[in-house]
């Protein structure tokens, strides 16, 4: 019951169609799914203290600020998919590398290495733990998948 405020205004937030709330007059003792129910009362200061946000916004100086912004967020993700795809590249040099000398394609202790260098820097730049992993992890996944390529060619 206590993250029934949070999870409803998040799907505000995210624009969702609606919400579906579960209102008892006796919750506690409530057939189903008693854990997840609110009074009346509560349903409606709930509904009160949520904020509804505006799909978007008509004012020109936000539109423009708002289109300024993507433009540089665009910017970024061209700059991110050239950097991976260099990346993958360099990892094929290191997989024909492995290939000529007969070493396996997985290093753990280096990419141990990697990953707690990663998420240091990562948390020096304001982003979660969880995000450098799962970010970190599909790159190495995917350098993995280009060298193995290279192993079985």
């Amino acid at each position: 019951r206590d993250l029934i405020f949070d999870l409803c205004q998040t799907a505000l937030d995210l624009n969702y169609d609606g919400l579906m709330i579960e209102s008892h007059n006796d919750p506690d003792n409530a057939w189903s799914d008693a854990k997840q129910q609110i009074t009346p009362e509560k349903l409606k200061e709930l509904t009160k203290n949520l904020t509804i946000r505006r799909v978007t916004n008509d004012d020109e100086a936000y539109l423009d600020n708002l289109d300024n912004l993507r433009a540089q967020i665009n910017v970024h993700d061209n700059q991110l998919i050239n950097i991976l795809g260099n990346r993958m590249k360099v990892a094929e040099k290191i997989g024909l590398l492995k290939k000529k000398n007969n070493v396996a394609v997985l290093q753990s202790k280096r990419w141990n290495e990697i990953l707690g260098k990663m998420i240091l820097e990562g948390d020096e730049k304001n982003l979660s733990e969880e995000f450098i992993l799962k970010v970190f992890k599909a790159i190495h996944q995917e350098s993995i998948n280009h060298q193995e390529k290279i192993l079985k060619n």
